[in-house]
């Protein structure tokens, strides 16, 4: 398998590898988000004297990119997360935590399992809990705690309401159903 049959996600960071004979994807199999046009621009980055300080990119400019050939002789520092077996141990560590958890969320940016980062306390002093005209009661009272999870990948934060009071939430709703 050659290095033109597989392609990174920019989404998911997940090594896609396809098929030669129905040719690459264009939505990745893992988090379903378009391969193409990410967040992609063109900088140019060769030194004219000509230019003004306010540089604009039209068609003419496109000549001025650097080509494949000419980046390999710029001095470009590579971003160390990106290092693959910085990136094989970062991944195993992401792993070996979500075994440890008793719960692993599903992200819903990039469907990763998110890690538990810690736990959230609500006080009653910064919370107002809305009373539904059909149970006459609020379902859900202060303090309560909220799960914080964290999605290794895209780093999207997600909160979820805590195993013990959602257990007192379905018991309130349960109470206020029946009393109806």
């Amino acid at each position: 398998m050659s290095e033109q049959d597989t392609t990174i996600c920019p989404w998911c960071q997940t090594e896609i590898t396809w098929d030669p004979d129905l040719g690459p994807e264009e939505i990745c199999p893992h988090c379903y988000n378009e391969l193409s046009g990410y967040r992609s621009i063109q900088v140019n980055l060769k030194p004219s004297s000509a230019r003004s300080a306010e540089l604009e990119l039209d068609e003419d400019d496109e000549d001025d990119l650097l080509d494949e050939d000419e980046w390999d002789g710029l001095d470009v520092p590579e971003a160390e997360w990106l290092d693959g077996d910085e990136l094989d141990s970062y991944g195993e560590a992401v792993q070996a935590c979500i075994e440890q958890q008793e719960e692993a969320p599903e992200c819903v940016a990039c469907r990763e399992l998110m890690l538990h980062a810690g736990d959230r306390e609500i006080a009653a002093d910064g919370y107002t809990p809305v009373v539904p005209l059909p149970l006459g009661k609020p379902f859900l009272q202060a303090p309560y705690k909220l799960q914080v999870y964290v999605c290794p990948s895209c780093f999207k934060v997600e909160t979820h309401l805590g195993e013990a009071d959602r257990l007192l939430m379905v018991e309130a709703l349960k109470d206020a159903a029946s009393k109806r």
